[in-house]
């Protein structure tokens, strides 16, 4: 049994990758990929210490999808090891599309650098996730972030790139003085976890930050977050500042840049990149709306569930996570619930919760199951995307499906 071609072959590519960060060692790192059939282990010489693997052409695997691994993310297995765990296409399927070897070693470095920063502590990668979910997504800010992601592209293109970059923070100055400290705080956090990991895999491609001003105003704090942290890091890279350890103690990536460049140089607005944030803003509330239309419009029955004293929220893709108008969020990849006596797992299934924060969740809706089985006193779904396990005596038919409080 040999891992898939793609996979040797960016195994290989990492073993020559030359050196990206201070202390980071993807040829050490341990890495964890699905193929679609198999989970294979590389760069862990003494196995993962758990049962149910074995060890082949100097791997350990895993039949099938390994229940730690649920999205591109840097993992923990139930032994303690981490490992950077990423999801390929099932390549067993006639029209899986097989990734280059190049951008699936890229990729791995990406998630190698997140094992990396769990095992350096470091307050730059604390990051209030719970903020995150509450940032602001009105025109101004979208219009703002733009113009920013304008000067930064030029800045990166440019031999004589500091009156670029320069202007790029008087936009970033414009835009933080419209948003909390908690909100600040966030995006700056977010900028040295995954921004860094993300110049970490341009700098492995030996490739510039992609950057796209119109593209900036339809994207999030998280996704725009990979894009800034990179360009930010790789114009640091051309000064002669110490700003690895400067980043390490807490300072933004942004405040070092100005501090080595000087202060930011006010710059005209583009009426384009202004139209754009407007459209993206009303495309965005759109969008939140037609969600939760389509989510209530799936055939099937659904289940409606609570419980007075919350149900214990153990894992989600805040990638996926849409927060709607009056506060429900939908999950629309990865959910995990737990309560005594109570499992709900989903994976590329939607879920509607509420509660009083983002990470207390007082109710769950599900809709379009299939039928339950019930056996041995539980209720049960169990599919390649959705796990229930209820207790059968809370449960009750009601007019779209089933409901259950719970104690």
């Amino acid at each position: 049994m040999q891992p898939p071609a793609v996979l040797s072959s960016a195994l290989t590519l990492i073993a020559q990758a030359p050196a990206l960060w201070p202390d980071f060692a993807p040829q050490r790192t341990p890495l964890l990929t699905f193929d679609g059939t198999r989970t294979w282990l590389h760069h862990a010489p003494d196995g993962p210490a758990e049962p149910g693997w074995t060890q082949t052409a100097g791997a350990s695997v895993w039949p099938g999808r390994h229940p730690a691994l649920n999205a591109h993310t840097a993992v923990t297995l139930p032994s303690g090891l981490r490992a950077a765990g990423v999801l390929l296409p099932d390549l067993s399927l006639p029209t899986a599309p097989a990734p280059a070897a190049r951008v699936l070693a890229a990729t791995l470095t990406h998630e190698a650098f997140h094992v990396y920063q769990q095992a350096t502590p470091s307050v730059a990668w604390e990051t209030d996730e719970l903020a995150a979910l509450t940032y602001p997504t009105g025109a101004a800010v979208r219009h703002a972030r733009a113009e920013e992601t304008h000067h930064l592209r030029r800045a990166l293109h440019q031999a004589d790139w500091v009156t670029s970059a320069r202007r790029a923070l008087h936009w970033r100055a414009q835009r933080h003085a419209q948003l909390s400290g908690p909100h600040q705080h966030c995006e700056t956090r977010m900028e040295t976890t995954e921004g860094l990991a993300q110049f970490v895999e341009t700098r492995f491609l030996d490739e510039r930050p992609r950057l796209d001003p119109v593209a900036a105003t339809r994207m999030g704090l998280r996704a725009w977050a990979y894009h800034s942290g990179a360009a930010l890091a790789s114009l640091l890279t051309r000064t002669d500042a110490p700003w690895h350890s400067e980043m390490r103690a807490g300072h933004a990536l942004a405040d070092l840049l100005e501090r080595h460049l000087g202060p930011p140089l006010p710059a005209p607005a583009h009426e384009h990149l202004r139209n754009a944030a407007h459209a993206a803003a009303d495309a965005h509330d759109a969008e939140l709306q037609a969600r939760l239309s389509a989510f209530h419009a799936q055939p099937g029955p659904a289940l409606h569930l609570s419980r007075a004293g919350g149900l214990t929220l153990t894992g989600f893709d805040p990638m996926n996570l849409h927060v709607l108008p009056g506060g429900a969020l939908l999950h629309t990849r990865h959910l995990q619930l737990r309560a005594p006596d109570m499992t709900v797992e989903t994976l590329n299934h939607a879920a509607l919760v509420r509660g009083p924060t983002p990470l207390h969740v007082d109710a769950l809706t599900l809709r379009g199951l299939p039928m339950p089985t019930l056996h041995a006193g539980r209720w049960q779904v169990r599919t390649p995307t959705l796990t229930v396990d209820l207790p059968a005596a809370a449960v009750q038919i009601s007019g779209d499906g089933w409901s259950a409080q719970l104690p």
